[in-house]
């Protein structure tokens, strides 16, 4: 075993989890979820597996929790992004360039919550990456952009943004771009664009309509 044995004060349950959290999060990072197990971290952090075990009761509890500290970060950046941006099409556009940025940066918890397995986890941060995006598409609204349905536009949104993160996050890094940022940006203006403006009619694509977008 590596390293000093991480002992907790009296009281100090929670920073002891918060260790055993940091720790998991590093085995994750490196080996993906198979290398995540609570024997795995017992060893690391110098404890007994039943030590772990009073914080998470399964290994799926412990990988749930990984992910969601990770998580819990994502507002707090698309707020950081979109704070004082007067133009509520320029915000949204920074909104979905941060998500994108945050899944390519967090490729292992993004796919364990977005494309695993229906968990609960899953289902709140869907839902509330949803909501987040439907509030966003709403303030375009109020400021006169024409969507006829807000839900149904951040569900585009949505569904753009996931596809842009899940495209790469399943390759080997070799074939990603070698610009990740630049792809974000494009990808992002893409699914705003795109979603704005045929959220009020429904226009078949073709070479006259894409020529007189750029008129």
């Amino acid at each position: 075993m590596t390293g000093s044995r991480v002992r907790a004060a009296k009281g100090q349950g929670g920073l002891l989890r918060e260790q055993l959290l940091d720790i998991a999060g590093r085995l994750l990072e490196d080996g993906g979820v198979d290398a995540l197990t609570i024997r795995a971290v017992a060893t690391s952090a110098r404890v007994t597996p039943p030590a772990v075990y009073l914080h998470f009761a399964s290994k799926r509890e412990l990988v749930h929790a990984t992910c969601l500290r990770v998580w819990s970060s994502l507002f707090v950046e698309l707020e950081a992004v979109s704070r004082g941006v007067p133009d509520p099409v320029t915000a949204l556009h920074e909104t979905c360039v941060a998500y994108i940025t945050f899944g390519l940066r967090h490729p292992s918890q993004y796919r364990l919550v977005m494309d695993g397995e229906a968990t609960e986890a899953s289902r709140q941060n869907a839902d509330a990456c949803f909501r987040y995006f439907r509030d966003k598409v709403t303030a375009c609204v109020d400021a006169g952009v024409p969507v006829e349905s807000p839900t149904e536009t951040a569900r585009l949104l949505c569904s753009a943004v996931h596809g842009a993160v899940s495209l790469l996050i399943h390759q080997e890094r070799d074939v990603w771009p070698a610009d990740t940022a630049r792809y974000a940006d494009r990808a992002a203006s893409s699914a705003v664009h795109g979603a704005l403006l045929t959220a009020s009619h429904g226009s078949l694509p073709s070479l006259s309509t894409v020529a007189a977008s750029r008129v």
